[in-house]
């Protein structure tokens, strides 16, 4: 075993080394940054990479480290909720700062601001050198910037304050008796989140987020799929939102018709965006019509069409509405030689530390609906 240990320690070596060559920089930094397109065979050994590394840190780690990173997370999350408060990235968009400097400049206390620093850095979140005391950005930092187009500032600034209080409700939802979810738990109510959540403000900056995090995921949804075999049909985006997929993917394939289904409140919004000579969609405005923005509610009938995209919406729902969801597209898809339904989702897997985070982060606020793979849930019956 300790012949194994030392192999495996001294082939990290060696791959570290070779990641420090200049010749690999621009190809690492492709890995790291969500808005730049890359080799999709890189990403995916660089993704069993890191499934596979997760797996030897849970064979070596010591169990009461294993048990400490659980908790004492926490700080991990209000440690970056303070540096978005200080709008440290936003600092740091010139180039590197003492550490002095940057304390002045975000009106911080030095001290502190230096412990959470080294924390977030170890994290490989900005980057921090005690030799010199000074503090830039990196790839990951530099996403919390106000100006970056992921706007993953929002979700820093949620999650330290809404997500995290609704998860003090988790513990009390796991006892046998228990039918609210743990945000209903922790703000005692049986309204549903979205409801409670509408009503008392909150979904305003949740709804910022969402759309914020459906930007950033937009280019690689559009670059990952054939879309170009629509040409000449008219695709409907079941739970369209805020309508920026279907016009990111009208701007990418010219040949293409759009058309969003979605609640009543939303439609509104659409109708500006898409008709309004102010638009954000103006521009693609043309190739939807207003007869295809449609309100309804895809539980009860879903408008025919040739081909269906459904981004993000089947985990908000259990197994038996998203039966009756897919029943409903199936009986209403117009049968044609490009007829589809394209369903963009996560699929839940062991092994992946990410999505069961966002197992549970749909718990917390839903309930029991993220319960299955969307993958079982689209063979149910098909």
């Amino acid at each position: 075993m300790l012949q194994s240990l030392t192999t495996i320690e001294a082939a990290l070596r060696t791959v570290l080394r070779e990641f420090d060559q200049p010749d690999n920089a621009a190809l690492l930094a492709s890995l790291r940054k969500v808005d730049q397109g890359g080799d999709m065979r890189v990403t995916s050994s660089a993704n069993n990479i890191i499934d596979l590394a997760n797996k030897v840190i849970q064979t070596l780690e010591p169990a009461h480290l294993a048990l400490a990173d659980h908790l004492f997370a926490y700080q991990n999350t209000q440690c970056l909720a303070g540096a978005v408060k200080l709008r440290i990235a936003d600092h740091l968009s010139d180039g590197s700062l003492k550490l002095e400097q940057l304390a002045t400049a975000s009106k911080a206390r030095s001290d502190r601001l230096r412990q959470i620093l080294r924390l977030l850095s170890n994290n490989g979140i900005f980057h921090y050198d005690s030799a010199s005391d000074t503090v830039r950005n990196n790839e990951a930092s530099e996403m919390l910037q106000q100006s970056h187009w992921t706007q993953w500032n929002r979700w820093a600034s949620v999650c330290g304050h809404e997500f995290y209080e609704m998860a003090r409700g988790l513990p009390q939802s796991l006892e046998e008796e228990a039918a609210r979810s743990p945000a209903q738990i922790h703000y005692d109510t049986d309204e549903s989140m979205f409801s409670f959540l509408e009503s008392n403000g909150t979904m305003v900056r949740l709804r910022e987020c969402m759309g914020a995090t459906a930007m950033a995921q937009t280019p690689g949804m559009v670059s990952a799929y054939p879309w170009g075999e629509l040409a000449g049909t008219t695709l409907i985006d079941l739970g369209g939102g805020d309508g920026s997929l279907i016009a990111a993917l009208l701007r990418a394939f010219p040949d293409i018709r759009g058309g969003v289904f979605d609640t009543p409140r939303v439609l509104p919004f659409l109708q500006e965006a898409f008709h309004s000579p102010a638009g954000k969609y103006a521009d693609v405005g043309s190739r939807i019509s207003s007869k295809n923005l449609i309100a309804g509610d895809f539980l009860t009938e879903v408008v025919p069409a040739e081909a269906y995209v459904m981004r993000w919406c089947l985990h908000d729902w259990n197994d038996e509405q998203t039966r009756k969801i897919l029943e409903n597209i199936h009986k209403s898809i117009i049968k044609g030689p490009v007829s589809r339904l394209v369903v963009l989702e996560s699929v839940l897997a062991d092994g992946t530390y990410y999505k069961g985070l966002e197992k549970i982060s749909f718990f917390i606020r839903l309930g029991d609906r993220k319960n299955c793979s969307v993958a079982r849930r689209l063979a149910i019956g098909y």
